[in-house]
C-alpha cells in the first residue's frame, strides 16, 4: 500500500466564488491514500476492525447493473483490513446511490457491514442504460451481514425482489434503538421491514432518493418522510401530495426553537412542509438537490444552506453552474453565490469545522474535476480548501475523474475533517489551527475547589 503521510500540507490552488479574492488559509493535508484499483465514489466510515477508531469502507459496483461487486476496508492510515469481491478500477463510479451500511446491527458492541444483493432482473426494463427495475424478478433481494472484523458473512434475510436503491436503520417496532429498516427501489416504492427481516408495511409512490427518519409524533417509534408524503412507523400514509411524476432530491426533518417539526426537501425547488402536510413556505427554485441544516450563524439558532443546480437552461454541460443559497428557518433568503462555470454538480454538507461549540461551516464538493471542494461559512465566504492530491502515477485522464465529499471526526479532536474520495484516490484533510477552548482560571493543584 503507498500512502503519503502529510504532516504540514498546504493547499496550492485556490479557487474563489466569482468576486471573491481573498485567498482562504491552508488546510492540512493528514493523508492521501492510494485507492490502487479499489478505489470507490462510495465511501463508508465506521470502526471496522474493533479497536474504536473509525474505518473506511470503499465501495464498487457496476454502473449499468448497479449490483455492488466489492468492498474494502481500509483504516484512516490506508492499510488493508480485508475485501470481498474482485475490485475493479472500472467499477469505482457509481451511478445511484448504494445500499450499504456499516452498523451494530445485533447489538453486540461490534459492527457489522450490511449490503443488498440483488434479485435476478429476468425482464429488465432499462436495456440501454443502468437498470433501475424489471418487469419480472426472479427470486428476491437479500440483505447480508458481514462481520466487520473479518469481512466473512454472518447471516442474510430475503427483501422484496425490488428494493435494491437504498435502505436506512429506523425504529419501527418501538425497540427502543434503530433496529428496522426502510428499504426502496429507484423511485416508486418503500417497505418497511422489521429487524427478524418481516415485512411490515409495502408504500407505493414517489419515494425520492433517499427518506429521512424522525419520531415526529413522540410515540416512540419513526415516521418516514419522502417529501411528498409522510408515513408513520406501521405503514399508515398521514399525509400525501400529488408528485406529479416529480421525486424529491433531499429530505431533512429539523426540530425548531419553537420544538415544532419542519419537513424540508428539494425538487423543482425547495419547501418547508408542517408535519399534517401544510406547506409553510417555498421556493421555486430550478433544481434544488440539497437541503441541509444546521447552526452556520451566531444571529439565530438554525439556517439552511440549499443548492439549485439548475438556474439556467443547460443543465449539464460545460457552461452551467449551480448555486448556494442560505435562508432562515422562515426562508427568508440570507445570501447566494454563484459558483463557476461547469460547477452544475455542487452538493453541500455541514461539518464542524471551526471551534467544538461555535457555527458549523458548509462543506460543498462536486464543482467538476480538477477543482477543489471547499469550506464557506455562514457569511458567504470560503475559508479553506481541499484539491485531491494524487499519487504520482495517476495519469491526467485519472486526475478528470468526479470525487465525492464526507465529513467525519477520525482525527479525535471534536471537529470534523474533510474526506474527498473518488475512484482514483482518497484524502483527508484537517484544520490546523489549533481548537478553541475556554481561558482557564482559579487554576491550582488541589482540584474540586
Amino acid at each position: 500500500m503507498r500512502i503519503c503521510l502529510v504532516l504540514f500540507g498546504f493547499l496550492l490552488a485556490a479557487w474563489n466564488a466569482p468576486g471573491d479574492d481573498a485567498v482562504p488559509p491552508s488546510a492540512h493535508l493528514v493523508a492521501s491514500i492510494d485507492v490502487k484499483d479499489f478505489g470507490a465514489q462510495t465511501l463508508r466510515v465506521g470502526d471496522l476492525n474493533a479497536d474504536g477508531a473509525p474505518d473506511f469502507l470503499l465501495v464498487q459496483s457496476d454502473r449499468n447493473t448497479r449490483e455492488i461487486t466489492c468492498l474494502t476496508a481500509v483504516t484512516i492510515a490506508g492499510e488493508v483490513l480485508w475485501q470481498s469481491g474482485a475490485p475493479s478500477p472500472d467499477h469505482g463510479e457509481m451511478y445511484s446511490d448504494l445500499p450499504v451500511q456499516i452498523y451494530d446491527w445485533d447489538h453486540d458492541g461490534k459492527n457489522e457491514v450490511m449490503y443488498v444483493k440483488q434479485a435476478v432482473y429476468a425482464e429488465p426494463k432499462d436495456v440501454t442504460g443502468p437498470r433501475e427495475r424489471a418487469d419480472r424478478y426472479e427470486g428476491n433481494a437479500e440483505m447480508l451481514v458481514l462481520d466487520a472484523v473479518s469481512g466473512k458473512e454472518k447471516s442474510r434475510f430475503k427483501l422484496p425482489a425490488p428494493a435494491d436503491d437504498c435502505f436506512l436503520f429506523a425504529d419501527l417496532t418501538g425497540r427502543g434503538r434503530r433496529e428496522d429498516l426502510v428499504v426502496k427501489d429507484r423511485y416508486w416504492n418503500m417497505w418497511g421491514v422489521s429487524h427478524d427481516g418481516a415485512e411490515l408495511w409495502h408504500y407505493e409512490g414517489s419515494v425520492g432518493h433517499f427518506p429521512a427518519i424522525a419520531d415526529v409524533d413522540t410515540d416512540g417509534r419513526d415516521e418516514v418522510f419522502v417529501g411528498f408524503a409522510l408515513v408513520d412507523h406501521d405503514g399508515k400514509v398521514l399525509f400525501q401530495h400529488d408528485a406529479k411524476g416529480s421525486h424529491q432530491d433531499a429530505a431533512w426533518c429539523l426540530r425548531g426553537p419553537d420544538n415544532q417539526w419542519n419537513l424540508l426537501f428539494g425538487n423543482g425547488g425547495i419547501h418547508c412542509l408542517s408535519p399534517d402536510g401544510t406547506e409553510r413556505w417555498a421556493h421555486p427554485l430550478g433544481e434544488a438537490q440539497h437541503v441541509v441544516a444546521g447552526r452556520f450563524r451566531t444571529d439565530s439558532p438554525v439556517q439552511l444552506a440549499v443548492v439549485d443546480r439548475t438556474p439556467i437552461p443547460h443543465h449539464r454541460d460545460a457552461n452551467a453552474w449551480g448555486i448556494l443559497y442560505m435562508y432562515d428557518l422562515d426562508g427568508k433568503e440570507i445570501w447566494s453565490r454563484q459558483q463557476e462555470k461547469g460547477a452544475w454538480c455542487i452538493a453541500t454538507v455541514p461539518v464542524r469545522w471551526f471551534s467544538a461549540g461555535g457555527p458549523q461551516g458548509i462543506f460543498v464538493y462536486g464543482h467538476g474535476p480538477g477543482r477543489p471542494a471547499c469550506v464557506y461559512d455562514g457569511e458567504g465566504k470560503i475559508v479553506a480548501q481541499f484539491p485531491m492530491q494524487y499519487a504520482a502515477y495517476r495519469t491526467e485522464k485519472d486526475r478528470q475523474t468526479e470525487f465525492y465529499g464526507h465529513v467525519a471526526d477520525v482525527w479525535g479532536d471534536s471537529r470534523e475533517e474533510i474526506l474527498i474520495f473518488g475512484s482514483r484516490a482518497l484524502c483527508i484533510y484537517a484544520n490546523p489551527a489549533p481548537v478553541e477552548i475556554p481561558t482557564q482560571y482559579n487554576e491550582t493543584l488541589y482540584p474540586g475547589m
